[in-house]
């Protein structure tokens, strides 16, 4: 959602024309120049604009696709056992399917809070944030064990695979605690539900974003390219799955530079600011997609794998040899 939903201490965002050039110079006998005063201004962005008008409307149609597409895949996985023909498992489907309905869950409460206003409380807007990004964060960890469920069948036992999920789930809910610190109501007269810029607190949690949505899809790829290269029998089954890091790489790599630049570790101009925004905000944008794509990709695999393999195509009757008939 970008910068219009975190309070950001080191970067201002005011208008120039509040500036009023004759009350500045009142007091000096020097001549300015009009742009030399106007240049020194803090930087501004029209991404605040763009997001308060379209994100409201944006947030409920993800919702409402995500609802459906998300109970359409539970009911095809309690109704078709073998829809699915890879060894992620049921099991592990349906708590991909809990992660993301969780994260659908959360996105009314942010459309109604960023139109009319966070109504429910400080405690609530914590709770929410703490569902936002730990149900995000199972879900990026889910994927990164399916990724490696040949490896885990070796490894592990299947009576102690469920020690293996509720470990992925308290992690993801302990990575989710900073944001849940960092975030509370702010604003007047409305209030808004928004993440502040605490240093210590901000840095971990950017850090957990960074290690979910860049560093592990990165150590899959590696890991993948180089079982490739030795030939070894112990695979990643990187599969469709994996459309929710192609989603949000880009926000984490948005994130990364919006971080280097409020730690004034990145030095840029004010273009490149307003491009910051609209990157950050839109590429969020784009992650928040896989509540809804993820679900329907998975839907037609599991119809692609079940047409495939119940569905042999014609028989082809091997033709007779015709028997050699000798005259008498």
């Amino acid at each position: 959602m970008g910068n219009c939903i975190i309070t950001v201490s080191s970067r201002l965002e005011l208008n120039t024309s509040d500036y009023s050039l004759e009350n500045m110079t009142a007091n000096y006998s020097y001549d300015y120049d009009t742009n030399d005063i106007l240049a020194a201004a803090p930087c501004q962005s029209g991404y605040c604009s763009f997001f308060r008008t379209h994100a409201f409307n944006f947030l409920a149609v993800v919702c409402a696709l995500g609802l459906l597409s998300n109970l359409a895949l539970v009911v095809a996985l309690a109704n078709c056992w073998g829809l699915w023909g890879w060894p992620l498992g049921r099991a592990s489907l349906f708590q991909l399917t809990l992660g993301t309905t969780i994260f659908t869950a959360m996105l009314p409460f942010f459309a109604a809070g960023i139109s009319q206003g966070w109504v429910i409380g400080d405690g609530l807007c914590k709770v929410a944030y703490m569902l936002w990004y730990g149900s995000l964060f199972a879900q990026g960890l889910l994927v990164a064990a399916g990724a490696c469920s040949a490896m885990w069948d070796k490894w592990v036992p299947r009576r102690h695979h469920w020690c293996m999920a509720v470990a992925l789930w308290v992690a993801a809910i302990l990575l989710a605690v900073p944001a849940a610190l960092l975030s509370g109501t702010e604003g007047h007269p409305q209030e808004l539900c928004m993440m502040r810029d605490t240093h210590w607190w901000h840095l971990a949690h950017v850090t957990s974003c960074l290690a979910v949505f860049i560093l592990l899809p990165a150590a899959l790829g590696v890991a993948k390219a180089m079982l490739t290269w030795r030939k070894s029998d112990c695979q990643l089954r990187v599969g469709v799955t994996c459309l929710f890091f192609l989603l949000w790489v880009l926000y984490g790599t948005a994130l990364l530079l919006d971080s280097l630049m409020r730690r004034q570790l990145l030095d840029a101009s004010c273009q490149f600011y307003e491009f910051l925004d609209f990157f950050l905000g839109l590429s969020e944008g784009l992650g928040v997609l896989h509540c809804c794509l993820g679900p329907l990709l998975l839907l037609g695999a599991g119809l692609y794998h079940r047409r495939t393999h119940a569905d042999p195509g014609p028989l082809r009757v091997p033709a007779l040899p015709t028997p050699n008939v000798q005259k008498a």
